[in-house]
């Protein structure tokens, strides 16, 4: 089976149990089975099925069975697990991809290095009291163990690799998280592996491991452990209620000091690391045009909407509070700087992506090691080569150092070491002073002494993650974190952790700057069940759902702002643009009126009235309005165009004929322009050139039955100047015969 089959079927069967089809996912695991050869597992099948039927029956007897849901819960769980082994052995078996060829060779050929490096793990882990502990784990001494960082490159792919770690490795890792003889980069390195084999393969043991680390409060491991957490409990939010043990160890972290402002942390750096270029595409690609299919054909020819510049959907509203900037740390220098990155703007991201090329990134384990001074690479780039320049004490400032992810302090002492001499003081000098003025930066922010240190580590580690996930030749074999379809605020690990209100608004707040209007929407509208009389509420959840294209409600809801406190000017031109969007050409008119009263020299009013009077066939109305803006705003071009429409309707032919010429001139290529021109040319009684216009109307087009529809649609206005429908008829013919 090809390798995308695997994944469509498992994708399908996780699908059907999530959703209760249990005997359809069952038909489908027998297909995967069958496919696999390993006939067996059709047993363990067998006995669930057993399982099932016999809770069906006893579903409906008359007697409630108080086990009932836990039985079924058991029996979800053990399919899902059986789906993922299914999976992976398919996957592995194939090998077509990097990541399984690698996992097969450290199942089939590396018995030997892999005893060996876990035998290095426990020499280096286990202090000497606890000499022994394992009884389990029985390897003989050797004389060749690997050298310290090949070590810790195999323990790296050995605990990244292995579906479900064996009693005895869970004792080890256990050991390893307790060892105070263990560096805490080696721990933060193993969490990594940790953190990659949960995304990679789920296994609860591997959830415990994370909260174990996150619980021994070592610094720059438990943050990672968090992060590993709370990326694994995104991805898993589905299962989450199926492991009680989960639940409780996620509601034991409530005791974990500061929990909620971790949680706030976590949740904005990842979303500051997704991808807002999705939310323009949604709007641009689906809500819009699924709007403008609804609304009149006269939109698209006279872009009534463009006369003046701006996106769809009018500003924010200038008097909300800046309740996520107003936010303790959330903007200090440093997080200013590193946001960049996170949203794939910044010049480390585009700059450092280059220079992943070297042979230390071709270890999966070398894209998550810390950076610290005695690691061996650093050593090699900046110490050696007999170069008069000594780059260690550089190495020494980025160390410490918070502007930099860990990925990139390793890309920049590489690139360094191969700098010629020269170049190399140059640099030095120049760094030096720059790191100065970073550590003044962070010494400003007490970083080494508040939670700001906290929320750097938690920064530079989305940023080693996501130059993973986005730069790694391999990139395509893995389920890209930042691309979860997930809503944040509902999963299990943040709902069970956050209950103040004011880390709830930060949140909602977070998701709208972001642009996450769907997420925004969801807690504003919780938060809004204990706080009734919030205006600033009532605005913002009526703005998300115009943002996702939810018109009818976002009207109502400013509505009710307006209730509380009226005829606000930002309130009227809310009310006025959905009510355009709903096609109440009537209502949208009434209160831009509104507007006009407290704003009369805003030129957008006076267009966006001009257009309303032109839906309601108001012509004459419509030509002062946009002769006001022509006189007042000559430059804009634009407003020739609904000029020339009204000033057609309303039997001003060469004043018509005046402003469609002059489009023209500037836009030869407008079809809509040129349609029209042949509208002006017949009713002043040239048919021949009305004819010829038409016809380069269609060439612009490319398509006649476009052409007709908008034709169609302008019978009746042409019909008023005397043009009988026989001819229009024959017009249409003659266009189509010169096509």
């Amino acid at each position: 089976m090809l390798h995308q089959k695997v994944i469509s079927e498992y994708q399908n069967i996780v699908s059907m149990l999530h959703s209760r089809r249990v005997y359809d996912a069952i038909g489908r695991l027998r297909l995967l089975v069958r496919e696999s050869q390993k006939e067996f597992i059709n047993e363990r099948i067998d006995s669930l099925l057993e399982t099932y039927r016999n809770l069906l029956k006893h579903s409906f007897a008359a007697a409630h069975d108080p086990e009932r849901e836990k039985v079924y819960n058991y029996l979800i769980r053990s399919l899902l697990e059986l789906s993922d082994e299914l999976k992976e052995l398919l996957l592995t078996e194939a090998g077509s991809t990097n990541t399984h060829q690698m996992k097969s060779r450290l199942q089939r050929e590396h018995r030997l290095e892999r005893q060996e490096a876990l035998a290095y793990l426990e020499r280096v882990t286990y202090d000497d009291q606890l000499a022994g502990l394992l009884k389990d784990v029985k390897i003989e001494e050797s004389n060749k163990l690997p050298g310290r960082e090949e070590a810790l490159i195999r323990i790296f792919d050995i605990i990244w690799l292995t579906d479900k770690y064996t009693e005895a490795e869970m004792e080890l890792l256990n050991a390893s998280c307790d060892s105070a003889r263990l560096p805490w980069h080696d721990k933060a390195l193993i969490v990594s592996a940790l953190t990659l084999s949960l995304l990679r393969y789920f296994d609860v043991s591997k959830f415990l491991l994370l909260f174990r680390f996150a619980e021994k409060r070592e610094e720059r491991v438990w943050e990672r452990a968090m992060v590993g957490l709370f990326l694994a409990s995104l991805k898993y939010n589905d299962r989450y209620y199926l492991y009680p043990v989960l639940e409780e160890k996620t509601l034991a972290f409530r005791e974990f000091p500061s929990i909620e402002q971790n949680i706030e942390a976590l949740v904005i750096q990842f979303t500051k690391s997704k991808e807002t270029e999705k939310v323009r595409r949604k709007w641009e690609e689906e809500i819009l045009p699924a709007m403008m299919k609804m609304r009149p054909r006269i939109e698209e020819k006279l872009e009534l909407d463009q006369i003046f510049s701006e996106d769809y959907g009018e500003e924010k509203n200038p008097d909300w509070e800046t309740v996520f900037e107003d936010s303790p740390g959330l903007l200090d220098k440093l997080q200013e700087f590193t946001e960049m990155q996170l949203e794939g703007m910044d010049v480390f991201m585009s700059a450092f992506s280059q220079l992943k090329g070297f042979p230390f990134f071709r270890e999966i384990s070398n894209w998550f090691v810390p950076f610290y001074l005695e690691n061996e690479a650093i050593a090699q780039a900046l110490g050696s080569g007999g170069g008069q320049t000594d780059l260690s004490p550089l190495a020494g400032k980025l160390e410490n150092s918070y502007f930099m992810c860990n990925s990139d302090k390793y890309s920049f002492c590489l690139n360094l070491g191969m700098a010629p001499e020269q170049q190399k003081a140059m640099m030095m000098n120049m760094l030096n002073n720059e790191m100065s003025n970073l550590a003044e930066v962070e010494q400003d922010e007490n970083l080494l002494n508040s939670f700001a240190a906290t929320k750097s580590i938690y920064t530079q580690y989305f940023q080693d993650l996501y130059r993973f996930f986005r730069i790694h030749p391999w990139r395509q074999e893995f389920d890209d974190v930042f691309e979860l379809d997930v809503d944040l605020y509902e999963t299990a690990f943040v709902k069970h952790l956050v209950s103040d209100h004011k880390t709830i608004r930060n949140i909602a707040e977070l998701f709208f700057d972001k642009k996450f209007y769907p997420e925004a929407l969801e807690v504003f509208l919780d938060i809004l069940e204990n706080q009734k009389d919030n205006i600033e509420l009532f605005e913002k959840i009526a703005f998300c759902y115009e943002k996702t294209g939810q018109f009818n409600k976002a009207y109502d809801y400013y509505l009710k702002a307006d209730l509380i406190d009226s005829d606000r000017p930002w309130i009227m031109r809310k009310l006025a643009l959905t009510s355009k969007y709903l096609n109440r050409w009537e209502e949208a008119l009434r209160y831009y009126r509104m507007v006009e009263k407290a704003e009369p020299e805003d030129l957008k009013v006076q267009a966006n009235i001009g257009q309303c009077l032109v839906h309601l066939e108001r012509y004459e109305e419509a030509l002062d309005y946009y002769f006001k803006i022509e006189v007042l705003a000559p430059e804009n071009h634009r407003i020739r165009r609904p000029l020339a429409w009204c000033s057609f309707l309303t039997g001003k032919l060469d004043t018509a004929r005046d402003y469609l010429e002059r489009l023209l001139a500037a836009d030869p290529e407008n079809p809509y322009d040129l349609e029209n021109l042949g509208h002006v040319l017949w009713c002043q009684g040239k048919p021949s050139e009305a004819l010829k216009s038409y016809q380069q109307s269609l060439a612009r087009m490319k398509n006649f039955e476009s052409f007709t529809k908008a034709f169609n649609e302008d019978r009746k206005h042409l019909e008023t100047f005397g043009i009988s429908p026989f001819e229009m008829d024959l017009m249409l013919d003659a266009v189509k015969l010169g096509e």
